[in-house]
């Protein structure tokens, strides 16, 4: 009998656990800006664990773009997030990042004991040459499919040519500063890879042209295919972890739910095209790694992150979710930020930042979220891919 309570009791105490956890939400204040690893580790309750890799290595969309597109564009074009209140929580500068802070990736980096992977379009040549912790080839308004991304705009770097980069530029420098292919060889697998796309292939682009020639069902096998391909060369040029993002429900943006006409919260419609492609994700990823020996694909399920945010934003400390905080020129709460006008004030407590991009605060859950929990990350989480 008191075996009985005993256990009775030790499972109480795990669901409670298990409720505070995950059904109760995650309210963590968003770090300082210059925080270090130690104090980061600590800060999300990660005490006492190792951590050792080299570098991490960054492609995708403007989600994780922190200053190439403000090189290709120039600083008045928001797309690059050139100009403020971009950057209004990063000490006040405008460094491309378009959201007032930090993005997911720098808290990743960090974490990592790394510093935030630069931009490779701002990267002198010197630079690229002696780099070794990492570097950010992400561009927003990118695509997965070559054609994509110039739909947006002409002059961003879609996939393709951002493993181009990786492969032409960095692997080039990157064989001078080992002196042996075995030191290299071992570097590269102990690297992170985070990859963060296909949302412009899904969002906007989709809209204004993909529909007229594809299905969505061919479409998102398209992307899928894709995706595979440059996953695969990552793979033959010495990458072997990968950390693979799907797509936030891109019909709850502010964009969408005040372009699209919809019934309920979110515009469905598109969600349903975001989830057609988001699910066939994992049973690639399942393929590729077990036909790439001693690859780890790790899947990021961004959308929950989002969707569990909108089904309950005080438990994550959100009290707004489908509003912008910087504010546009004509008010109409689907166009950019406009120049030098400042912000609203309680962004720690706002989804998003503009009508398409999340907060630093949106970015630090997602961010955290990945490095810690099981139930949104498959087969393991961020951090144990990392320590892996």
């Amino acid at each position: 009998m008191v075996k009985l309570d005993i256990s009775i009791n030790f499972c109480v105490f795990m669901l409670f656990i298990y409720l505070l956890e995950f059904c109760y939400g995650d309210v963590i204040e968003v770090p300082p800006l210059n925080i270090n690893q130690q104090d980061l580790l600590k800060h999300l309750s990660l005490r006492d664990i190792k951590i050792d890799f080299p570098a991490l290595y960054v492609f995708g969309d403007s989600f994780v773009d922190n200053g190439n597109n403000k090189v290709i564009l120039g600083n008045e074009d928001a797309i690059g997030g050139g100009y403020l209140p971009f950057g209004i929580d990063f000490d006040g500068k405008s460094t491309g990042q378009v959201t007032n802070g930090r993005i997911g990736v720098d808290f990743i980096a960090t974490v990592g004991g790394l510093p935030y992977p630069p931009p490779i379009m701002g990267m002198s040549k010197i630079d690229r040459k002696t780099i070794s912790t990492g570097v950010n080839y992400a561009s927003g308004s990118s695509g997965l499919l070559p054609q994509n991304g110039h739909v947006l705009h002409k002059n961003v770097i879609n996939f393709f040519q951002q493993v181009d980069l990786f492969e032409n530029s960095t692997m080039k420098d990157l064989k001078g500063t080992f002196d042996s292919p075995k030191k290299l060889k071992k570097y590269l697998s102990k690297s992170l890879f985070f990859i963060h796309h296909a949302s412009n292939d899904l969002g906007v682009t989709f809209e204004v042209e993909m529909k007229k020639k594809y299905s969505i069902d061919t479409y998102a096998k398209l992307l899928i295919k894709e995706l595979s391909k440059q996953l695969q060369r990552l793979y033959t040029l010495g990458a072997r972890k990968f950390f693979v993002s799907n797509v936030s429900p891109l019909g709850c943006s502010p964009y969408s739910i005040n372009t699209i006409i919809h019934s309920g919260p979110c515009v469905e419609e598109t969600n349903k095209r975001v989830s057609l492609y988001n699910d066939l994700l994992p049973d690639l990823l399942e393929k590729l790694q077990s036909s790439l020996s001693g690859s780890k694909f790790v899947h990021g399920d961004i959308y929950k992150v989002f969707q569990d945010v909108f089904e309950s934003p005080e438990s994550y400390g959100f009290k707004d979710v489908n509003s912008l905080c910087c504010i546009d020129k004509n008010g109409t709460r689907i166009q950019v930020c406009a120049p030098n006008i400042d912000p609203c004030e309680d962004r720690k407590t706002r989804v998003f930042f503009d009508p398409f991009h999340p907060s630093e605060a949106m970015h630090f859950l997602w961010a955290r979220r990945f490095l810690k929990d099981s139930s949104i990350c498959s087969p393991i989480n961020l951090i144990q891919l990392m320590q892996a």
